[in-house]
């Protein structure tokens, strides 16, 4: 038969134990939003060099379309291939 001291004994226990897991589950949990908060940054970072890239793109574009009218669409490729 076990005594009430004994059952609140293993009740105590039980309860630490069960802290100490849900306190394992909050670290790796920790450890996950930091992990998706570097993700996030590197991923704003990836969009706004995409954008840049874009805005350049587009202004070769414009760039080779002026030069294009003024000494031919052809010469201007045949420049840019070599």
């Amino acid at each position: 038969m076990i005594t009430l001291d004994e059952l609140a004994q293993i009740v105590q226990q039980g309860f630490q134990e069960m802290h100490q897991n849900f306190a394992n589950v909050n670290l790796r949990i920790d450890k996950l939003e930091h992990r998706m908060d570097n993700m996030e940054q590197r991923m704003d970072s990836i969009e706004k060099n995409t954008d840049k890239m874009d805005e350049r793109l587009v202004d070769i574009e414009k760039d080779v379309s002026y030069l294009a009218r003024g000494v031919g669409e052809h010469a201007i490729f045949f420049r840019l291939v070599n």
